[in-house]
């Protein structure tokens, strides 16, 4: 009889516990990835657009050299799903065209009185920066825009909020991985040291300094005279900041791969008829007006009589926005009823009316801003307006094909439109497009930063 007892096991190490889950492995080190690249973007934040110390004559370039960093480190980080993407590009390549406008755009006109670049660096590209990080996952789908739409303004609202445990909770691991770790252990936990002494060294050193004198000659005589004040504030705009990025870019892998299905709202086909055709009664009456009045006038003598007292400026300025107004609204309208209405005869015949008036408020827009321009000029502002509405008459002939095929995907291709659009727009020179025509019709100059009349509308 065999009395050998066999030897209780032994408690496995972190090392054998990683040989046997390679998962964990991998997502110790992704976490560590996207803490550094969360770091990294706070630093080159600091030093590009919170530093006194940059020349003068490269400030204009900081902030859009700050966003093709940031555009570059979040591809990095996802990049297996980024070049799978065509989409994901298509919003990177857009960042990147617009930066390098707006850097043309400094070297011709200072940044400080410039709207473009105003208008591009403070909104247009924190906007798309924020769609290309909830794309670089490749958690999307171009038929389903809204759940992207959803995921858009979760990530200024909830996600730079919601794994903040997640980031604190970080450190604990790496921490314990570092202290059960076989290999450079103490190297590591010196490193961990480092990085939690260091803030704290920051916050304890400025108040000794100020305690007391002799402390602060010292300390002087042995360092020389840096700005412990300035330092303690880079270094709080660096960590302060850190946490909320962390949650962002870390909410971007914690589910799956592929999007998940949206909810779709049904609506009735009696419902949407019945609202669609009371816009139409309403449109319809304004369509006439427009016929009998403006177009009537612009095709017989090309010259159209206004009731006294109203001005070419005050018939434009007053109707053009909201004709815009109005024009996106029903494309808007059309997109929703026809995702979300059973298609039948009677629906299509409301949904191609509501187009056709849509395209009549289109030309009445573009009528009332011809006549502003020839008894005005042509400004930045006008010149982005009439290409505009060029953009809303393409986007009318993409909804009317996507009447006849579900093979498009509308909002995903308007959204590429709009973007190209934009890109398109800067690259044009409107400045030079407006001094030119200014100068042919004899309205002067074009754009001047001096002058607001010269972009306003």
């Amino acid at each position: 009889m065999n009395t050998q007892q066999t030897p209780a096991p032994q408690p496995a190490t972190r090392a054998a516990i990683e040989q046997q889950h390679p998962a964990s492995r991998r997502t110790r080190r992704r976490t560590i990835a996207t803490l550094a690249t969360a770091l990294a973007i706070t630093f080159v934040f600091d030093r590009f657009v919170c530093s006194s110390t940059l020349p003068e004559c490269i400030y204009g370039y900081a902030l859009p050299l700050f966003w093709l960093l940031c555009l570059a480190l979040v591809t990095a980080l996802h990049w297996t799903s980024v070049r799978k993407r065509p989409y994901t590009w298509l919003v990177a390549g857009t960042i990147t065209a617009l930066s390098v406008w707006n850097m043309l755009s400094v070297s011709a006109t200072p940044y400080s009185g410039n709207i473009d670049y105003s208008l591009t660096t403070f909104l247009a590209q924190p906007m798309l920066l924020m769609l290309h990080c909830q794309l670089v996952n490749g958690r999307y789908s171009i038929w389903h825009p809204s759940q992207v739409a959803r995921d858009w303004l979760t990530g200024w609202l909830i996600q730079p909020f919601s794994n903040l445990g997640r980031v604190f909770g970080s450190f604990t691991i790496l921490a314990r991985s570092a202290a059960s770790s076989n290999k450079r252990s103490k190297a590591r936990e010196i490193g961990m040291a480092v990085l939690v002494s260091i803030p704290l060294l920051l916050a304890i050193i400025p108040l000794l300094t100020s305690a007391d004198q002799i402390f602060r000659y010292e300390l002087t005589a042995a360092i020389g005279h840096p700005d412990l004040t300035a330092i303690t504030i880079h270094t709080l705009i660096v960590i302060v900041p850190w946490p909320f990025l962390c949650s962002l870019l870390l909410s971007l892998d914690i589910e799956t791969k592929e999007p998940s299905e949206p909810r779709h709202i049904a609506l009735s086909s009696t419902m949407t008829i019945t609202v669609l055709s009371m816009m139409l009664v309403v449109y319809t009456l304004f369509c006439a007006v427009q016929l009998r009045f403006l177009f009537a006038g612009a095709l017989t003598d090309g010259l159209i009589s206004l009731p006294d007292g109203l001005t070419y400026s005050e018939y434009a300025r007053d109707g053009f926005f909201q004709l815009l107004t109005v024009a996106a609204i029903n494309l808007a309208i059309f997109g929703i009823a026809l995702t979300s209405t059973p298609h039948t005869p009677w629906l299509n015949a409301t949904l191609g009316g509501l187009l056709a008036v849509t395209a009549v408020m289109l030309a009445s827009a573009a009528l009332r801003l011809g006549l502003y321009i020839g008894a005005y000029g042509l400004t930045w502002l006008r010149y982005a307006s009439l290409t505009f509405i060029v953009l809303l008459a393409i986007a009318i002939a993409l909804c009317a094909i996507r009447m006849f095929t579900a093979r498009l995907p509308l909002m995903a291709t308007l959204a590429a439109l709009v973007m190209v659009w934009y890109v398109t727009l800067g690259f044009s020179n409107p400045d030079w497009v407006c001094g030119t025509y200014n100068a042919a019709h004899g309205f002067g100059s074009a754009y001047s930063p001096d002058n607001p009349a010269t972009w306003m509308f």
